[in-house]
């Protein structure tokens, strides 16, 4: 055995103390270095020429995308049912405060866009509502109360509009009675 591998080995051992030869090494790489056009060179002054030496490639990390991206490319592709679920999942998992204002003001963008029901105008209205609330200090707090203060005024005009619509109501019914009895205070005149 140890033949096996005792042979190896004393061919890689030094036989006796010897001295290293020392290897010709090649002087460093020289350019010409390059002057002011207005001073005279009095010798070429030789300088030396790095060669950068190229980093390791970084290895590849493999993120997996969160609930609120996933939920902004949904977005995007116009898939806005989709998308106003993957928000709320990243609500309700107890997601990093300063990415909740983002998914707040894009859950208010989904149902918004999602379509015309009262339901999802409601819960529109409350994500931007819980905007406003939670993050005084968002870039998107000033957005959401400027909705806000327009879908208030909206609704009043909306108020308004049906007070209007009940009042003419009522003015013309009023009009067609004087009319009636305008109708019958006159005298018929004869036929001529």
């Amino acid at each position: 055995m140890l033949l096996v591998f005792g042979l190896p080995l004393l061919l890689l051992m030094p036989f006796g103390c010897r001295k290293k030869a020392s290897v010709p090494v090649s002087p460093p790489v020289q350019s010409e270095a390059k002057l002011p056009p207005d001073s005279a060179p009095s010798a070429i002054t030789p300088s030396v020429v790095s060669v950068p030496v190229e980093a390791a490639p970084a290895p590849k990390v493999l993120v997996v995308p969160n609930t609120l991206d996933l939920g902004i490319d949904r977005f995007k592709a116009g898939e806005y049912e989709k998308a106003a679920e993957l928000f709320e999942d990243y609500l309700e998992t107890g997601s990093k405060p300063e990415n909740r204002d983002l998914a707040l003001f894009h859950l208010f963008l989904s149902y918004t866009l999602k379509g015309n029901s009262s339901k999802n105008s409601r819960r529109a209205e409350d994500a931007l509502k819980r905007l406003a609330g939670e993050f005084p200090k968002s870039p998107y707090r000033d957005s959401a109360e400027l909705v806000l203060e327009l879908q208030a005024q909206i609704e009043s005009l909306k108020l308004n509009i049906k007070e209007n619509e009940i009042k003419i109501k009522q003015l013309s019914e009023e009009l067609q009675k004087l009319k009636e009895i305008d109708m019958q205070r006159r005298p018929s005149r004869p036929p001529d």
